[in-house]
């Protein structure tokens, strides 16, 4: 198996946390400065509307990189209200970010092999 790139990583990223927590309404990718992103060691960044969230502000959580998703990441996990504030100006992402890529839920995600979801679930750090 080839190593992904890091666009095909976060969509793998994405498509892991949809499919197993079911209060995420939408994944956004965040994006800093273009000569940071380029950089390998930058973590991919995904912000996550999440309706079981309470709203806690923006609260990066970082993982490292693995076999199954080989860049670093940080999640960003968010109520829906904090979404509309972030849209409105009122709660600003830190460094700089800004949303960039929408990942949907889609046919493929909701195929997504029960197995493959916990082995992508584990490698991302994220605990249930």
């Amino acid at each position: 198996m080839t190593k992904p790139n890091k666009d095909q990583a976060a969509k793998a990223l994405a498509d892991a946390h949809y499919a197993v927590d079911p209060g995420i309404t939408a994944i956004f990718r965040l994006e800093g400065p273009p000569n940071l992103e380029s950089d390998p060691r930058e973590p991919i960044k995904l912000l996550e509307v999440n309706s079981n969230s309470a709203p806690l502000g923006i609260r990066p959580v970082f993982f490292g990189a693995d076999s199954n998703i080989p860049f670093p990441s940080i999640v960003v996990d968010i109520a829906p209200e904090e979404y509309r504030d972030i849209l409105a100006g009122k709660l600003p992402l830190p460094n700089g970010w800004k949303t960039s890529v929408k990942y949907p839920t889609h046919k493929r995600v909701m195929r997504f092999s029960k197995k493959r979801a916990r082995k992508a679930h584990r490698s991302s750090g994220v605990r249930s």
